[in-house]
C-alpha cells in the first residue's frame, strides 16, 4: 500500500472511529436521559390490623414487611411508598414516601416497624378509600400504580367493598393483589372481586401485573415471605440496567446500520 492510499485508509479508520464514539455517547445519554425522567411507581400495601389478626401476629406482619422494604426497594428516587392500616376504620400511616438513598429507605422500614396496632372489625370500604385519596395525592409523574392487600378476615359489606374498591381501580390504580392469611378469609370472594386486573392468577411465577395475584398463606410468618416476594416480582424488572459496554456496541451496531444503508443508497 502505497503513502497516499494508506493516509487515505487511516482517515477512514479515523471517521468510522469518531462516528462510532459518537454513536455510543448518543445511546449513553439518551439512556441516562430515559433513566432521568422516568415516572415513579406507586406501591401501596394496605394492611389488616383487626382482632383476628391478634398483636403477636402483627408485629410478624410488619416486621416481614420492613425488612421486605428495606432489603428490596431500589435507591433510585422511582418508589413512591404509601401504608394504609385497617380494622374498624382506616388510617394512611404513610403516605408517598420517595425512597431516594439508603437513608430514606431505612426511615421507611423503622416507620413500618413502629406501627401501632388497634384490633376491631374488618373493613374492607375505609382500606380502599383511605388508599384512593392517599395515592391520589401524590404530586409526582406517576407511570404504574400497584395495591397489595392483605387481610385474615371477611369484610362487614361485601358490596361497599367492591364498589370501593371500583373506585381505586378507576383513580389509575393498575393492579391489586392479595395475601389472604389463615383460613377465616373468603378466598372466592377475594379472587373474583377484589384481585385485578382478572382473572386473579394463582400460580407462581405470576403473570405481575398483567393479572393480579393472590396468595393463599397459612399464618403471619408466611405473610412475611410472601411480601418479601411480591416486591422483589414487581421491583425485580427495574433492576437491570445495560452495561457501559454493551450501549457502546448497541452505538456501533446503529452507525454499522446505518453505513451499510448509505452503501446501499449509493
Amino acid at each position: 500500500m502505497n503513502g497516499t492510499l494508506f493516509g487515505d485508509h487511516m482517515r477512514k479508520i479515523r471517521k468510522l472511529t469518531l462516528a462510532a464514539s459518537m454513536a455510543a455517547t448518543f445511546a449513553l445519554s439518551a439512556f441516562a436521559s430515559s433513566a432521568a425522567n422516568a415516572g415513579t411507581i406507586q406501591l401501596g400495601f394496605i394492611l389488616d390490623e383487626s382482632g383476628s389478626i391478634g398483636s403477636s401476629n402483627w408485629n410478624i406482619i410488619k416486621a416481614g414487611l420492613s425488612n421486605a422494604v428495606n432489603n428490596l426497594i431500589p435507591l433510585n428516587s422511582n418508589y413512591e411508598i404509601s401504608v394504609v392500616t385497617f380494622s374498624s376504620s382506616a388510617t394512611a400511616d404513610i403516605q408517598n414516601f420517595l425512597v431516594t438513598d439508603a437513608a430514606s429507605r431505612t426511615s421507611l422500614a423503622t416507620s413500618i416497624a413502629n406501627l401501632g396496632y388497634s384490633g376491631g372489625g374488618t373493613n374492607f370500604t375505609a382500606a380502599f378509600d383511605t388508599m384512593r385519596t392517599t395515592l391520589a395525592a401524590s404530586t409526582l409523574n406517576i407511570d404504574f400504580s400497584y395495591v397489595n392487600f392483605a387481610t385474615d378476615g371477611v369484610t362487614s359489606n361485601e358490596a361497599t367493598a367492591i364498589t370501593a374498591r371500583n373506585n381505586l381501580i378507576a383513580a389509575g390504580v393498575d393492579n391489586i393483589s392479595i395475601e389472604g392469611i389463615g383460613s377465616g378469609v373468603d378466598t372466592a370472594y377475594l379472587q373474583n372481586s377484589i384481585c385485578y386486573p382478572g382473572p386473579c392468577d394463582t400460580t407462581s411465577p405470576y403473570n405481575f401485573p398483567t393479572q393480579g395475584f393472590y396468595i393463599g398463606v397459612a399464618n403471619a410468618t408466611a405473610y412475611a415471605a410472601a411480601i418479601e416476594n411480591k416486591i422483589r416480582v414487581v421491583t425485580q424488572p427495574n433492576n437491570t440496567v445495560p452495561e457501559p459496554a454493551s450501549l457502546a456496541l448497541t452505538g456501533l451496531g446503529l452507525f454499522g446500520i446505518a453505513m451499510s444503508r448509505r452503501r446501499k443508497a449509493a
